[in-house]
C-alpha cells in the first residue's frame, strides 16, 4: 500500500426530502453565502419541482439566488464562460448544481473560474493551478457520476474532453433523495449503474499491492451495484434499490476505494476521446463498451488481480488456468451490461463509422494512458478495433 491522506469533508445529506434542506446547510456554511447561482440543466428540474423546492430553500434560509439552466451533456467551455459571466455581474457568492454530473462539473468550474481573470479552460490544460473556488452545493437528480463528492469535474472544448482535480472543487455539502431518481429514463439508469462501477474499478485494478481492505470494500460495492440495478430494471420506483445504488455511486468517486492505490483511468480516457469526438455518446455507454476490451487486452499484466475479481464479484469457480477464468469473468460481465441494455461493441453505440486513429490519438495527446499496463496511442487502437 502507498502512503495517502485521505480527507472528504463534503457533508451528505441523504434521503426522502432533503433537497427542502438545503438552503439551511449553505447559510451554516463558514461563508454562509448571501447570494448564490443556481445551476441547472433542462426541463426536468423545473417540471419536477425541484428546482422550486431548491429555491425556496435559499429564500427561507435568508439566501438570494440567481438561476442559470441549459447545461447539456458533455457540458462545454462555453457554457461555463456564460456562467462565469452570470455569476460575476450578479456578485454571486456560491454555486448550487441541481442535477446530475455534467451540472456538478459545469457548476464546480463556474467556481474554480470566478476569481480567474484568465480563461476557465486554462485550468484544464494546466496552464493555470487552482487557487481557489467559491463553495460549491449539489442537489443530485442523476446518480452515476458521483460528481457530489469528488475532487474531479470534466468539461468539453471542441473535440476535447478533458478534466481536473482539486480540493477546491470538492462539494461542501451535497443533498442525494433517491425519490428523484425514480422518472429517470432507462438509458440513464443504465448508463448510471456502469459509470459507478467504472469509478470503482479504475482504482480497484492497480498494482500496488497489500489493498484487501479496499479491494474487498470494492467487491462488496459492485454486487449491491449490479444486484439492485437488476431491480431497477423491473422498478423504477423501487425506493430501496435506489438507496444502494445512489449511496455507493457518491461513494464510488470520492476516493474512498482509491486510498493508498495507484490509480488506472485508462477506460475513462478512451471513453472520453469518444464522447469528445462525438458528444451525442452517453458516457456510460461509451464505458460498457471500452471495458472488457481493456480488461483482454491488459489482464495478462496482473492476471492475480483479474482473477480475483474474477471470483470475488462475477462467482466465477477456478478454471483450467487463469485466462480460462479471466475470459469467463469478462463473458459474465458482458452479459450483465447486456441485461441492463448496453452496448458492447462500437457498432451498437453509434451507427457512425468510428475514426479509430483519431480517437486513439486523441485519448493518447498527453502521453500513454492507464497504469496496471500504460496504453500507448498504438494499443489504444488495438483496444478500440477489437470492440468493434
Amino acid at each position: 500500500m502507498n502512503n495517502f491522506t485521505y480527507c472528504n469533508p463534503t457533508k451528505l445529506v441523504f434521503g426522502r426530502g432533503v433537497e427542502n434542506e438545503i438552503g439551511g446547510h449553505l447559510a451554516r456554511l463558514p461563508e454562509a453565502p448571501k447570494k448564490v447561482l443556481i445551476v441547472y440543466g433542462g426541463g426536468s428540474a423545473v417540471k419536477s419541482g425541484v428546482l422550486d423546492r431548491v429555491s425556496a430553500s435559499c429564500l427561507e434560509a435568508g439566501i438570494e439566488y440567481v438561476v442559470k439552466g441549459g447545461v447539456q451533456p458533455n457540458p462545454t467551455i462555453e457554457f461555463v464562460r456564460e456562467c462565469i459571466d452570470t455569476a460575476r455581474a450578479e456578485a454571486i457568492e456560491a454555486v448550487v448544481a441541481v442535477g446530475g454530473g455534467s451540472v456538478i462539473d459545469t457548476a464546480k468550474t463556474v467556481a474554480v473560474g470566478f476569481a480567474y481573470e484568465g480563461d476557465p479552460w486554462d485550468f484544464f490544460t494546466g496552464a493555470a493551478a487552482i487557487e481557489s473556488a467559491l463553495p460549491v452545493a449539489t442537489v443530485l437528480t442523476i446518480p452515476a457520476a458521483g460528481s457530489e463528492q469528488s475532487i474531479r469535474a470534466v468539461i468539453t472544448n471542441g473535440d476535447v474532453k478533458t478534466g481536473i482535480g482539486n480540493d477546491f472543487v470538492r462539494p461542501r455539502v451535497s443533498c442525494v433523495n433517491p425519490e428523484l431518481f425514480f422518472t429517470l429514463p432507462q438509458k440513464q439508469v443504465s448508463a448510471g449503474v456502469i459509470d459507478m462501477m467504472s469509478h470503482i474499478m479504475e482504482r480497484y485494478f492497480t498494482n500496488t499491492s497489500a489493498v484487501d481492505y479496499t479491494s474487498a470494500q470494492a467487491e462488496a460495492a459492485l454486487r449491491v451495484i449490479m444486484e439492485n440495478g437488476l431491480k431497477l430494471l423491473e422498478n423504477h420506483q423501487d425506493y430501496d434499490a435506489w438507496c444502494q445504488v445512489g449511496l455507493a455511486g457518491s461513494f464510488a468517486h470520492n476516493g474512498y476505494f482509491g486510498m493508498g492505490h495507484q490509480e488506472d483511468w485508462a477506460c475513462h480516457a478512451i471513453e472520453h476521446a469518444l464522447s469528445g469526438w462525438r458528444t451525442d455518446i452517453i458516457h456510460g455507454e461509451g464505458l460498457a463498451v471500452v471495458t472488457p476490451a481493456w480488461m483482454r487486452y491488459v489482464w495478462s499484466s496482473n492476471p492475480e488481480r483479474f482473477v480475483r475479481f474474477a471470483k470475488n464479484v462475477f462467482d466465477v469457480p477456478d478454471q483450467e488456468n487463469d485466462e480460462a477464468t479471466i475470459n469467463l469473468m469478462i463473458a459474465k460481465f458482458s452479459l450483465f451490461l447486456q441485461r441492463m441494455l448496453l452496448p458492447t461493441r462500437l457498432s451498437e453505440l453509434t451507427n457512425v463509422e468510428v475514426p479509430i486513429d483519431e480517437v486513439a490519438a486523441l485519448a493518447t495527446a498527453r502521453g500513454p494512458v492507464g497504469n496496471l499496463r500504460k496504453l500507448s496511442t498504438e494499443a489504444v487502437r488495438s483496444i478500440l478495433t477489437s470492440a468493434l
